[in-house]
């Protein structure tokens, strides 16, 4: 029987393998975050296309039957991937709405609006919409789910209650959400996608948000900020 060499370092662990048998629930769940934490930094960093299955394997450190038996292709890890970037925005509109209980609608609405515009902005996010962009193939054929309509039932709620309490004119909700979503989103983002940095700053940032807003209101409000 051989004798393991001591060199005075520790071997390093792949994940999903141990002690034998099944893992726990939490440790599974541990090897699923930490697989789509690595792909999404591949996928964000370097795109689809340059972004192989054995990659992913290689970064994470996994034996190859780990991932595969969780995600068959690349399309499937990818598609994960965006779920779990899903979840992590609603769990942050979640917190939001926690928070906001105490404040007055128009106060909500701002505060919902201002963090969309942060979501919109996440450096990971933008890749990702890059990839959904520019990628036709992961466009046409992606199995995930499409674009939440929680965010914009939340953003129409948010319009409607302001409305109700007449911070905002009466109308059409859906043009009031686009037109909100139009005049203080679209533009950064649209910039973030194709490579320039805007709003880099929180102090930027914030002032484009004040200002932007003050002319959402005086457009859906009919007065001045």
């Amino acid at each position: 029987m051989k004798q393991a060499v001591k060199t005075g370092k520790r071997t390093k662990r792949r994940i999903g393998e141990g002690r034998g048998g099944r893992p726990t629930k939490a440790e599974a769940q541990a090897i699923e975050d930490r697989i789509l934490a690595v792909a999404a930094d591949l996928f964000a960093r370097d795109g689809y296309a340059a972004t192989s299955m054995e990659r992913v394997v290689s970064e994470c450190g996994a034996g190859k039957d780990t991932i595969y038996r969780r995600y068959p292709s690349k399309r499937a890890i990818f598609d994960a991937v965006l779920d779990r970037s899903r979840r992590r925005i609603m769990a942050r509109l979640g917190d939001l709405q926690v928070r906001q209980s105490s404040q007055d609608s128009l106060a909500q609405l701002k505060e919902l609006t201002s963090l969309l515009l942060d979501i919109n902005l996440d450096p990971e996010l933008v890749a990702f919409k890059r990839i959904a962009a520019s990628e036709s193939l992961v466009a046409a054929g992606s199995h995930a789910e499409p674009e939440p309509d929680a965010i914009m039932s939340l953003l129409r709620t948010s319009v409607t209650k302001a409305q109700a309490d007449r911070h905002i004119v009466p109308g059409d909700v859906n043009f009031l959400t686009d037109f909100l979503i139009n005049s203080i989103i679209v533009g950064p983002t649209t910039l973030a996608m194709f490579g320039y940095k805007p709003l880099a700053s929180p102090k930027e940032r914030k002032r484009y948000f004040e200002k932007a807003w003050k002319l959402y209101l005086g457009g859906a409000a009919g007065r001045r900020g």
